[in-house]
This record gives C-alpha cells, sequence and structure tokens, in this order.
C-alpha cells in the first residue's frame, strides 16, 4: 500500500508542483488549500506525513497543526514558509521540520523519505 501524503498549500502552483512531484514518487497524495480544509482531511484520513505552508487564508499552517495535535494526532508535519526563520521561533516545536521557500524539493523528499520509511 503507497504511503499518503496530505499536502495543504493555497498557491495552486506549489500546491500542483508538490503534488506532481509526491506523486511521481509513489505516494498517495491528497492535496488541500487551507487550514480548515487540512484539519477536516486528516480528521477523517490517515497520512504518513503532512506538508503544510505557514501562511494560509482562513487557518494557517502552525494553528492547523497545533489544533491536530491537540486532537492527538501524531503525524510527522513539515512547513513551508517563505518567512524569515528569526521570526518562526515561537512555532518551530509545532513542526517536525521548517524549509525556507524557495524549497529545495529534491532535499524536501528525501526528508519525507526518511520519515515514511525510516
Amino acid at each position: 500500500m503507497p504511503k499518503r501524503i496530505l499536502i495543504a498549500e493555497d498557491e495552486p502552483t506549489t500546491r500542483e508542483i508538490l503534488t506532481s512531484l509526491a506523486k511521481s514518487q509513489g505516494y498517495d497524495v491528497i492535496a488541500v488549500t487551507n487550514g480548515v480544509d487540512l484539519l477536516s482531511v486528516a480528521a477523517h484520513e490517515h497520512f504518513d506525513v503532512v506538508i503544510t505552508d505557514l501562511m494560509m487564508a482562513d487557518l494557517d499552517g502552525a494553528s492547523a497543526t497545533e489544533i491536530m495535535k491537540m486532537q492527538g494526532n501524531t503525524t510527522p508535519v513539515i512547513a513551508l514558509t517563505g518567512v524569515s526563520t528569526d521570526d518562526l521561533h515561537l512555532i518551530r516545536d509545532k513542526f517536525t521540520r521548517i524549509f525556507q521557500k524557495p524549497v529545495n524539493i529534491s532535499e524536501l523528499f528525501e526528508y519525507v523519505d526518511s520519515l515514511i520509511r525510516g
């Protein structure tokens, strides 16, 4: 059974690229556009990894991740952001790892693979 990734990204091009690359590497992917949808899908389905943008409309990635954890979800969450690393100190512990945009796609999926396959 393929490993599953939930991607939450409000920027269509970035979401499509991440989804396409994940699928090309054999992952089963569901992609959503905001934190509200991330929570809804994560509450009803199992994922091996969540990749979320930090800054999204309706509900940001950090808040969605915090709510997931409060609900008992232990899925590793990777954040993608354009926010300066100096501004991330208050939310750094919510995520397994934070990648700065523009994201090095090879590095991102090597890390995803290391999380999923051990």
